[in-house]
């Protein structure tokens, strides 16, 4: 039961998790579902939800009327003395955002880790890993989710640590010659330190997956390119008036 308790909670986080976006109302009543990157000069610069790789927006904080977080935080804007907006509420500073850490590919685990939040974690098409899955890996095998994300390693250390710890603390219980009080105390200290590592086990699967998920969304923006070939109409003056000129255009995107 307790198992079917958790996989129904993990689930139910990668569900919220992948719904969860910011909503930006502007002052002409259209809501735009979005991902806020940053605000700062006045404007805020964003990219559709659907279009995490897309094309970045910037809207005057003079034609938004609020901004409500995916952490259910809302933001309204407000004119100071000098004829510009600021968020209301907030540090002179602005709004603290993610900012993309130097990264290249081929880059190991242990390398890039400790650049990223996994709280910061935005699901993007192509990602590689499902966190809720790795979880739930984890939950069965410790270990598991790392290894389904790469990880062989962390895996194996986990499960070694899940293992092996309870397995050392009834070893030293049974050859330790103690009473009742020791073996009682012993066993208690195994429960424990098992309950203990294994949910830090299904915590870093997660964190794992979203990680490596977001280093994968900063490597392709970085150096991945896109070449789009699309029909143009363009219009000429000519003798006889204007003269519409059709044709290929080949667009480079990096």
């Amino acid at each position: 039961m307790r198992k079917i308790f958790a996989l129904l909670a993990f689930v139910t986080a990668g569900f919220f998790q992948m719904t969860a976006q910011d909503i930006v109302t502007l002052k002409n009543g259209d809501t735009v579902m979005a991902k806020v990157l940053e605000i700062e000069a006045g404007n805020v610069r964003y990219r559709m939800y659907d279009e995490p790789d897309g094309v970045v927006y910037s809207v005057s904080m003079s034609e938004i009327l609020s901004i409500k977080y995916e952490s259910g935080r809302v933001e309204t804007f407000q004119e100071n003395g000098d004829g510009l907006f600021t968020p209301s509420g907030a540090a002179a500073a602005a709004m603290p955002v993610r900012t993309v850490p130097d990264v290249r590919p081929g880059m190991r685990y242990r390398d890039y880790n400790t650049m990223y939040r996994a709280s910061d974690y935005v699901p993007a098409p192509g990602d590689k890993y499902i966190p809720a899955l790795s979880g739930v890996a984890s939950f069965f095998i410790p270990g598991l989710g790392q290894m389904i994300c790469g990880e062989i390693g962390r895996g194996f250390a986990f499960l070694g640590m899940t293992v092996g710890l309870p397995v050392a603390a009834t070893l030293f219980a049974v050859f330790s010659n103690g009473g009742y009080a020791t073996v009682t105390a012993c066993a208690a200290a195994g429960v424990l330190t098992f309950m203990a590592v294994d949910i830090w086990n299904i915590v870093d699967a997660v964190q794992v997956a979203k990680i490596k998920n977001m280093y994968t969304q900063d490597v392709r923006r970085a150096y991945a390119f896109d070449l789009n070939l699309s029909p143009s109409v363009i219009c000429v003056p000519a003798s006889s008036g204007v003269q519409a000129s059709v044709g290929l255009t080949l667009a480079l995107n990096f």
